[in-house]
């Protein structure tokens, strides 16, 4: 079981490197089948949304259901329906050198190796986020980069804000 505090203390200690960043958008009866994670990631599914309100109209895709997993874990997908998906791999390293309840805490409560779900209660930010790291990680500039990891502290904050806020 994942307690939020402590993945939020590891999450202020650790050295990130976003090493890749996905998106797929796939057909009815298509699937991804048994891919093995070489790192750690997020795998953030969207789903097509037709939303029409007094004075707006909106059209488009939005987070759906967000989880995490760790290397060597199996994600497989079979679509029932269009689905659009984006995977976000990184990895995590404690930085060193580190006080030893750290170093406990992180073999003990490891976040990076968790497998965890949730459907958000609020996708935009979270959707607006991801799309933005995915459009910056193709840009492949040094500093581009640099905005990838800023973007990606971002979209972990909001994930980590959104788990509190639902009490996960």
């Amino acid at each position: 079981m994942m307690k939020l505090n402590d993945h939020i203390v590891l999450w202020n200690h650790v050295f990130i490197q976003v090493m890749d960043v996905r998106h797929k958008k796939m057909n009815k009866g298509e699937e991804l089948r048994s891919y093995r994670l070489p790192v750690s990631a997020f795998y953030i599914r969207c789903a097509e949304v037709h939303e029409y309100g007094w004075m707006t109209v909106f059209i488009g895709w939005i987070v759906s259901m967000s989880c995490m997993g760790g290397k060597g874990m199996c994600l497989s997908v079979l679509t029932e329906d269009v689905l659009e998906y984006y995977i976000i791999l990184y990895k995590a390293t404690l930085a060193l050198p580190s006080r030893k309840e750290l170093v406990q805490l992180l073999e003990r409560e490891n976040p990076f190796q968790n497998q965890y779900a949730f459907a958000p209660h609020y996708p935009l930010p979270l959707y607006d986020k991801v799309k933005l790291l995915e459009q910056e990680w193709h840009k492949g500039s040094g500093l581009g980069k640099l905005h990838v990891k800023a973007l990606f502290h971002h979209f972990v904050f909001e994930l980590l804000h959104q788990l509190d806020r639902q009490g996960i």
